[in-house]
């Protein structure tokens, strides 16, 4: 198996960036964790959540778009995405003002900064791609935790704009070719409508959560939870990097089907780690958090049926069956935001990462059954 993943050197260029701006920017989230209370840290987390949440659905599903058609179409399918995203970033960024006028560049700056990194994948430039993500989470580190020393929690905010509107400079050389025609990115329109579903069920999993636990349970619950949850997101490194890899190498005709099969098997791998070692984890480094560590070892569950969606959902985007991707998008949202109400208030932070863990095993275990169904070769 060794020998196999050596052989893949895109996918190792893109686990190796993701991993490692995870790993950053997880060591940012402890650093400020243990500078803020409980209250503070989950007031951060809201003020990212929300803007990160519109800067997400300004995309509209073509971000996808150009990771699948990228390798195989014209360059002018990149230039007419970005030319909309233009557009959509400013109309989301404007509504953002209404929480605070520092969340407006950052929701643009974050929805250029995407649409850069999905573009260097769509065309395979997996070398540059790794090299942006650390970059931007380094340049992200210094600045966030600097400004916060200076201004506090918008510090924060201003520290992740900065880094973003740095590293969209493949975005910014694409303004020169703007010519307000979208006749390609037209013929694309359903698939980036479908697209478009599952891109927000994975910004509802990263970040729509977030805004209903602070109106639901408050600033400090938040605080518990997105501890927690910021570790599930770093070992979701790997499923999201088989997804970016798999997606342009099977558009452009190469079967891939083994490597669904070995990113499975090291998911679960790391959820066996971190249940076990989580209770030491954070008795020994984080005592002020160790009060909530049952909500922390069940939202490492998560990423056995986080693997199982990202695999599914790049074959059923692979092969342009996108509805079965929106049904398991729209399956994920309502069941996650009505566990959360549920078991919220039964269970407190352990209920809400139950809830968590419940949704991604509910919508793996639904396109799962459509593969059946649909008799999909893997």
């Amino acid at each position: 198996m060794i020998g196999f993943l050596k052989s893949q050197k895109g996918l190792i260029s893109i686990t190796i960036g993701n991993l490692g701006s995870a790993l950053i920017i997880g060591l940012f989230w402890l650093l400020l964790a243990s500078l803020q209370t409980v209250e503070e840290y989950g007031e951060t987390t809201y003020f990212y959540s929300f803007a990160s949440l519109l800067a997400s659905a300004s995309l509209l599903g073509f971000n996808t778009t150009v990771l699948k058609f990228g390798i195989n179409e014209s360059n002018r399918i990149s230039i007419q995405a970005n030319q909309i995203i233009l557009v959509s970033s400013g109309i989301f960024a404007i509504a953002s003002a209404f929480i605070n006028l520092l969340l407006v560049p950052f929701v643009m700056g974050m929805a250029f900064w995407m649409m850069t990194t999905y573009d260097l994948l769509g065309k395979k430039n997996y070398k540059n791609y790794a090299l942006i993500m650390i970059a931007t989470r380094t340049a992200t580190f210094g600045a966030a935790i600097g400004l916060y020393f200076v201004i506090g929690v918008l510090g924060v905010i201003l520290g992740f704009t900065i880094s973003f509107l740095i590293f969209s400079y493949k975005y910014f050389f694409s303004l020169k070719n703007f010519r307000w025609d979208f006749s390609e990115i037209k013929k694309k329109m359903k698939f980036s409508s479908h697209a478009y579903s599952s891109n927000m069920s994975n910004a509802t999993f990263m970040f729509l959560d977030k805004l209903v636990i602070v109106s639901l349970f408050g600033f400090t619950t938040l605080g518990f939870y997105q501890f927690g949850f910021q570790f599930l997101l770093f070992i979701g490194m790997i499923p999201i990097s088989f997804y970016q890899y798999i997606v342009p190498e099977e558009s452009a005709g190469e079967s891939k089907g083994k490597l669904r099969m070995i990113g499975f098997l090291v998911s679960v791998l790391l959820s066996g780690i971190i249940l076990v070692a989580s209770p030491w984890f954070l008795n020994t480094f984080f005592p002020s958090f160790a009060s909530e560590v049952d909500g922390f070892r069940i939202m490492s569950l998560g990423i056995i049926p986080m693997m199982v969606v990202w695999i599914l959902n790049s074959k059923f985007l692979t092969l342009e069956k996108t509805k079965y991707v929106v049904f398991g998008s729209m399956f994920f949202i309502i069941s996650q935001i009505s566990l959360f109400f549920v078991l919220g208030n039964i269970w407190g932070v352990f209920g809400l990462g139950t809830a968590v863990v419940t949704s991604l095993s509910l919508q793996a275990s639904f396109l799962f059954g459509c593969s059946r169904y649909l008799k999909i070769d893997f």
